[in-house]
C-alpha cells in the first residue's frame, strides 16, 4: 500500500545564503522598512494568516489569547501577520505535531491582539465524531463542503479521516464542524492518496482538537510581545528590509523548533514547511 499526503500550503525552498541574511537581519535589528505596529487586531474563525515569506493558512478556531490552525503554516516560533502585514502572534506547535503527525498549532496572541469570535461554527471544542458521521469543513477558499467520517489509513495519532471533501491550497487550518453542534471537532490539513491492488482512494485529513488536560498544560500562554508589522502594500525602499525580516522569521523559527527537541518528528516538520515530503 502507498500513501500519500498533501499539504494545504506549502511549496517553498529555503533561500540561498540564509546565514548571511540572518546575520545582516540581525545586523540592521529587522530593517528600517518595517511599518509600526497598530494597537488592536482582530483574529477571527477563518480568515487567513501568514508568515512574512506569504505562506497561508485558515484561522480554524478562536479562543481569548490564541487561534487554532494547521502547523505545517510555519515553523514553531515563527511570527505570523494577518493579509494586511498586522502582526497577530506567534505560532506554537501543539506537541507531537510539526506537520507530520497531529499536524495542529496555535498562533499565541501578540498583546494588542484579540479575538473576533468562530462566525462559522460558534464556539466549542468537540469530541472527534464516530465513523458515519457527517463533517463540514468551511474552506476559505473553496466554500463549505461536507462528507462522512471514515476510519482511514490511521497513519499517524490524532489524525483523522473524512471521505474526499475537495479543498485547495491556503484552506489548511480551516475548522472542521458536526452539522447543527456548534464548536469545532478538528483543523483541516490536507488529504491522503492511498492506493492498493490497482485502486485509489482519497481521504481529507483533519487533527482532533485538544482535551481539557492538554490545553491547560499548554507551554505558551498569555500574550506574547507585539512586533512591528510588515509594510504591505510597499514600495522599492521597503523591498530590503522586508526580505531581512522574512529570513530573520525563519531563523527564529528554526531556533524555537530545534530547542523543543530535535527529534523525527522536527525535522520531519522542518522538511514539509520547505517542501520536502518525508
Amino acid at each position: 500500500m502507498e500513501v500519500t499526503e498533501v499539504k494545504g500550503e506549502k511549496m517553498r525552498g529555503l533561500k540561498n545564503g540564509l546565514v548571511a541574511a540572518a546575520a545582516a537581519f540581525i545586523a540592521v535589528a529587522g530593517g528600517q522598512a518595517i511599518a509600526q505596529a497598530a494597537p488592536g487586531v482582530s483574529v477571527t474563525q477563518g480568515q487567513v494568516v501568514m508568515t512574512a515569506e506569504g505562506a497561508s493558512c485558515t484561522v480554524g478556531y478562536v479562543e481569548g489569547d490564541r487561534a487554532w490552525t494547521a502547523a505545517h503554516c510555519g515553523l514553531s516560533g515563527q511570527q505570523v501577520y494577518n493579509q494586511f502585514g498586522q502582526h497577530v502572534g506567534t505560532l506554537r506547535w501543539f506537541k507531537p505535531s510539526g506537520a507530520a503527525e497531529h499536524d495542529l498549532a496555535y498562533i499565541q496572541f501578540a498583546a494588542g491582539t484579540y479575538s473576533g469570535g468562530n462566525p462559522k461554527t460558534g464556539d466549542g471544542i468537540r469530541p472527534v465524531p464516530a465513523p458515519g458521521t457527517e463533517v463540514c469543513i468551511n474552506g476559505r477558499l473553496s466554500g463549505n463542503d461536507c462528507a462522512q467520517a471514515i476510519n482511514g489509513p490511521r497513519d499517524f495519532d490524532g489524525m483523522n479521516y473524512a471521505n474526499n471533501i475537495p479543498k485547495v491550497n491556503g484552506d489548511s487550518g480551516s475548522g472542521v464542524y458536526v452539522p447543527g453542534q456548534p464548536g469545532v471537532v478538528g483543523i483541516y490539513q490536507g488529504g491522503t492518496v492511498v492506493s492498493r491492488n490497482g485502486q485509489t482512494a482519497f481521504f481529507s485529513n483533519y487533527a482532533r482538537m485538544p482535551y481539557a488536560n492538554e490545553l491547560a498544560a499548554l507551554p505558551h500562554k498569555g500574550f506574547v510581545a507585539r512586533r512591528p508589522d510588515i509594510a504591505t502594500p510597499r514600495n522599492i525602499a521597503e523591498v530590503p528590509g522586508v526580505e531581512l525580516r522574512k529570513v530573520g522569521d525563519q531563523v527564529e523559527g528554526l531556533a524555537t523548533t530545534s530547542s523543543e527537541g530535535f527529534g523525527f518528528d522536527a525535522i520531519r516538520g522542518i522538511a514539509n514547511n520547505y517542501g520536502i515530503i518525508i
